[in-house]
């Protein structure tokens, strides 16, 4: 599949962006935005995944149609291919792509491959058209159970611990976590980690295990072998390090991600953790016209959020190099997380402002970023329950102004996580000058 504008940019340095995730296509826009650069991206799948959003598909029929978005739309000039990765070469000039006889060559390359976690927070389907029903037949499996065990307390094991309680209000889900506390493995705050278990144990059918791991030899082995799905269907009773037992229908296991880095491992030099060395311009080590942002790279957290970030750095950059001008050194972005636990409830922490569930709603929760990844892509939002959802943020920005005294552009700016920005500041001042008065 390829797909492209009618404008000419033929003779343009041509920037090859190798994966279309979050990463890729904030990159790829800003490159491709005034047609000065023959911007081409290519990735696996026909679709862009808004895993950020996938997981109430566990629970809403049809949820995971609003989280595959058509790339169409997303670039102005540049165009998408559609295939697979099989070789980055080493001075970071061509790639090879399966099914292609000749290498595809570039002016400048950005890595964005991204990693890959289990079904059902990611989907590997490459066509669209199959991501349905993989997760219509994981929801019948979810509505008939009568107890479900989701086992890792990060982000992706609380929201899908959420989703379901408050989804199957008569389904018994219980969290186990190796850590002391949720969210362990972060650097996030004591009273964030605090509000996440506390929101969590606002349902009634919720319960948090801590500091305890499932027992390996409670687990269906079978199901758990390499290669292998990373949730078990079918009746089990679990028992945890600690001696505590329950049932499960349903076992989720939510324990971490896989840098996708078959296409560069053998030919770029990668960390312990199997990343992209980068430098503090965002450069693959030793290259100087290959750069890399996103989960592959190692750098800060991997988050969307901090991807927006090194897209606008990457993208100065190349602009940069164009015009033989000195080049900036990337600064992290300030640690944000806003963490639904379902549509109604969850909890956010903005540089050191822990929020409770009506801000989280009104920022991401009712609709988990699903309209504005679709405005991202240039996309129009034309199904009647995404339209539903879209009259609900109108309300709930209503809501918000009235409460905060924010604008509706403001709204917008902090619901696409445009944390850098000076209403990032007026935002929190608003928030301690409420909470102050309250």
């Amino acid at each position: 599949m390829g797909t492209s504008s009618s404008k000419d940019v033929q003779g343009k340095p041509v920037v090859l962006i190798v994966g279309g995730g979050y990463a890729g296509v904030f990159v790829a826009k800003l490159l491709d935005k005034n047609g000065d650069f023959n911007v081409v991206i290519i990735d696996r799948k026909n679709y862009f995944l808004h895993n950020i959003g996938l997981l109430r598909g566990c629970a809403v029929e049809g949820w995971e149609a609003r989280c595959t978005v058509p790339y169409t739309k997303v670039l102005k000039y540049g165009s998408i291919v559609q295939g697979e990765v099989e070789s980055i070469a080493e001075d970071g000039k061509s790639i090879t792509v399966h099914g292609y006889d000749k290498p595809i060559k570039c002016d400048y390359m950005v890595v964005c491959t991204g990693s890959s976690y289990a079904f059902p927070c990611k989907v590997a389907e490459a066509d669209k058209k199959n991501v349905a029903a993989k997760y219509q037949a994981l929801r019948k499996s979810v509505k008939e159970a009568k107890s479900v065990c989701v086992v890792g307390g990060g982000a992706v094991g609380i929201e899908l611990s959420g989703e379901i309680a408050y989804h199957f209000p008569d389904t018994q889900v219980t969290l186990v976590h190796s850590g002391e506390t949720l969210l362990s493995s972060t650097d996030h705050s004591a009273k964030f980690k605090q509000a996440a278990l506390t929101s969590l144990q606002s349902f009634k059918n919720m319960k948090v295990l801590l500091g305890q791991k499932v027992k390996n030899e409670s687990l269906d082995k079978k199901a758990l072998q390499a290669g292998a799905t990373t949730f078990i269907e079918g009746h089990q009773t679990l028992e945890t390090t600690k001696g505590n037992k329950m049932e499960a229908d349903v076992t989720f296991f939510c324990i971490g991600t896989k840098v996708n880095n078959r296409s560069f491992a053998k030919t770029l030099t990668i960390d312990a953790q199997g990343r992209l060395e980068v430098n503090e311009f965002l450069q693959v080590k030793g290259l100087e016209r290959a750069f890399s942002i996103g989960d592959c790279a190692s750098i800060e957290g991997k988050m969307g959020y901090f991807a927006k970030f090194q897209a606008q750095n990457v993208a100065k950059n190349i602009h940069a190099m164009e015009k033989k001008k000195k080049l900036t050194p990337y600064k992290k972005a300030e640690p944000a997380m806003i963490l639904p636990t379902g549509p109604k409830g969850g909890c956010s922490e903005i540089k050191g402002l822990v929020l409770g569930n009506f801000l989280t709603r009104n920022i991401k929760s009712a609709d988990l970023f699903c309209s504005v990844y679709w405005g991202e892509l240039n996309q129009k939002v034309n199904k009647p329950q995404e339209e539903a959802t879209e009259q609900r943020m109108k309300k709930s920005q209503l809501s918000l102004e009235a409460a905060m005294g924010m604008t509706a552009e403001e709204i917008k700016a902090i619901q696409e996580k445009g944390l850098g920005s000076e209403k990032k500041v007026k935002f929190i001042a608003m928030c301690r000058t409420k909470r102050t008065e309250s």
